[in-house]
């Protein structure tokens, strides 16, 4: 290197850090709130300090040189446990704290879970907020690992080390039809309910299994509508004679509006394990834990807490 390591300081490793997430000069100087010659002034004594260009331009913006993918997963891990251990240096008071929570839900797990969420967050930290943020598979990781957001409630299956993912519960799959379905009869066959057309959710929320079991059990090609959410699957379905299979918290809340009836499924399909997401990080967030115990014990009241054991329907 041309300069010795000792000539940083922890702003010139932000600016790295936000010019690598953001691939703009102009969307890093608004949010460090700098001017942008400054944030170049950062990079040119960074890319000395580590003798490479670490970005260049390219046709949607800077791209990083081998060497800054090398250096930010550490850096950016760095960073965030010494922004962890400033925040929670004091003791974290629900009572009297104000603090603004971000979280990933998909719109069933708003009208099924948050409800048993809020009421026991603002049972005890009744001055905090809460912002909800429509849950995206392909988003999830890096909006966790970049503080975006700080947890997530869903389905999708994910594996990164950098994560720590805690079982809630498991939630089983069954058929929806209008409640005046011209064909099918209460207990549909299989050869019933596959000569129906179908409609199914964005592989974005997390239930891709679904898609994929229907294919193999000979209904993939039936799939004649898929929505962004489960918000209209039931005014789809009422005036249509389609059918969707669906999570049962949401046929539940469907089939209580009275225009929805719901069916046991004629072929087996493996539960949807709806896990919470956070950051793994080394020095924990004290208000990040807290919200942890609080979604574990709001949702210890929901009505179906025992198919995580592995029981389905009664």
């Amino acid at each position: 290197m041309d300069e010795p390591a000792s000539k940083y300081d922890l702003n010139l490793l932000r600016v790295f850090v936000l010019v690598y997430e953001t691939r703009s000069v102009t969307d890093a100087a608004e949010i460090l709130a700098i001017s942008q010659p400054s944030v170049s002034y950062a990079l040119s004594k960074l890319r000395k300090l580590f003798a490479d260009p670490l970005f260049n331009r390219g046709p949607k913006g800077l791209e990083a040189t081998p060497t800054a993918v090398g250096l930010y997963p550490e850096l950016s891990q760095s960073l965030r446990a010494i922004d962890s251990a400033v925040r929670g240096a004091a003791n974290f008071d629900p009572k009297a704290n104000t603090h603004r929570f971000r979280l990933m839900m998909t719109d069933l797990g708003l009208m099924a879970l948050f409800p048993y969420i809020v009421r026991s967050v603002l049972r005890d930290a009744p001055n905090v907020s809460i912002d909800v943020i429509p849950l995206d598979i392909s988003q999830l990781h890096d909006r966790l690992v970049r503080n975006e957001v700080d947890a997530a409630i869903g389905i999708p299956a994910m594996h990164e080390t950098d994560l720590l993912i805690e079982p809630l519960m498991d939630m089983p799959y069954v058929g929806i039809c209008a409640n005046a379905h011209p064909r099918l009869p209460g207990s549909p066959s299989l050869l019933e309910v596959a000569a129906e057309k179908h409609v199914v959710v964005s592989k974005q929320l997390g239930h891709e299994h679904v898609l994929r079991r229907l294919t193999e059990v000979g209904i993939g090609d039936q799939v004649r509508i898929t929505l962004p959410s489960f918000a209209v699957v039931s005014q789809t379905l009422a005036v249509t004679d389609h059918v969707s299979v669906v999570p049962k918290a949401l046929a539940d809340i469907l089939e209580s509006q009275g225009n929805i009836r719901q069916f046991a499924l004629p072929f087996s399909l493996e539960p949807g394990r709806i896990n919470l997401y956070t950051c793994r990080r080394v020095v924990p967030s004290q208000p990040v834990e807290w919200l942890r115990s609080k979604i574990a014990s709001g949702l210890a009241e929901y009505p179906y807490p025992n198919y995580l054991d592995g029981d389905l329907l009664p």
